[in-house]
């Protein structure tokens, strides 16, 4: 059994006056020593995320480091570590909630002490993955929420409630994300507003039928690309997305539906890194994320991917991602991870043969 984040922890993790999403940190390095000879093998997410990342890698300098690109959402790193296992190519790989969730219940993830990983120390614990056992399984780089947002200059109407995703003004303006991009929260989202969950899927299955139907869908969306492209030319103006990937829309004005109406939640998710368990790198490793997460490079990660940073040294401005406590609940939401991680599968099925057909 994998102990999750739930609303309980994130209430504990953040700012007593008004929950900011996201605190922890610290600083400490490893002393210098000599390293294996093999490069690190680090997986990270596009842009803005390897960016971000290469750029603390060349300050940190302490080995030479192979990249590897999510393909998709985090989620698809996982058939690729299983079916090279028990050898997979990569020492530390940049995943978030479900992914941390399905990692340590497969034994992948190796444990995390602050004695390999001192910038820990100020990283509220509640955000710390951990197994049955409470040991640590993962290092917490931000903290962020998956939500609805558009942008209004390019946009026919207002969006002030979900059922506004059916308005026939919008023909083509939605960019709708494939199940694997957010674990199919975007789903989950349609299936609360209408007295669903992720364990009642099919009021939400329903919704996305009707919004399919209409022909407000303009594209589906599979990678953070998409998503960029899509919104800053213009082609669609509408879409449900993570804050990380709305960094890199550069082109285009937003504005996001986090705290607009009960209808439209806000998913709370923590990301980060996993060393895994296979690495012969170990300790390179922990030393490069240790050093990715000190005060210093957190409020580095929130300046150029967006995140809310985990070190509780490093500050933010993202107000739209900052509940105070009575919002908590009503616009912000932690879904059941192994819920999602269990049901992507079929979901994904359910999608291609259901949904694209109407499209």
């Amino acid at each position: 059994m994998v102990r999750k984040l739930t609303r309980r922890d994130f209430m504990k993790a953040t700012s007593a006056g008004g929950v900011a999403l996201a605190t922890a940190g610290a600083t400490a390095s490893l002393g210098h020593r000599a390293w294996a000879a093999d490069p690190l093998s680090v997986v990270d997410w596009g842009p803005p995320w390897i960016d971000s990342t290469k750029g603390i890698a060349e300050e940190w300098g302490k080995s030479a480091i192979n990249w590897t690109l999510h393909s998709g959402g985090a989620a698809s790193i996982l058939p690729k570590i299983k079916a090279a296992w028990p050898n997979p190519p990569y020492d530390l790989v940049d995943v978030w909630s479900p992914v941390f969730v399905s990692m340590v219940k497969e034994g992948w993830a190796e444990t995390v002490t602050l004695d390999n990983c001192p910038n820990l120390a100020d990283t509220p614990e509640g955000f710390i993955t951990k197994d049955a056992d409470g040991n640590w399984k993962s290092i917490p780089r931000g903290t962020s929420g998956v939500f609805f947002t558009y942008v209004p200059e390019n946009c026919p109407i207002e969006i002030n409630h979900i059922d506004d995703l059916l308005d026939p003004k919008l023909e083509g303006q939605i960019l709708w994300p494939n199940p694997t991009l957010n674990t199919n929260l975007q789903v989950v989202a349609l299936a609360k507003a209408r007295g669903g969950d992720e364990f009642n899927m099919e009021p939400g299955w329903e919704f996305l039928t009707e919004i399919a139907k209409s022909g407000n869908i303009g594209r589906v969306s599979a990678n953070t690309s998409d998503v960029i492209t899509s919104l800053e030319t213009g082609e669609t103006s509408i879409t449900f997305v993570d804050q990380g990937t709305l960094s890199g829309v550069k082109g285009a004005t937003l504005r996001h539906l986090t705290k607009t109406d009960p209808s439209l939640k806000t998913f709370m998710f923590v990301s980060g890194w996993v060393v895994l368990s296979s690495s012969k790198n170990k300790e390179l490793a922990f030393d490069f994320a240790n050093h990715t997460i000190s005060a210093e490079n957190s409020e580095r990660y929130f300046r150029e991917v967006g995140e809310v940073p985990t070190n509780s040294k490093a500050s933010h401005d993202i107000e739209h991602l900052r509940f105070a406590a009575d919002e908590v609940g009503t616009f912000a939401v932690v879904p059941d991870w192994d819920q999602l991680g269990n049901e992507l599968d079929n979901w994904n099925k359910r999608f291609e043969k259901d949904i694209v057909p109407l499209l």
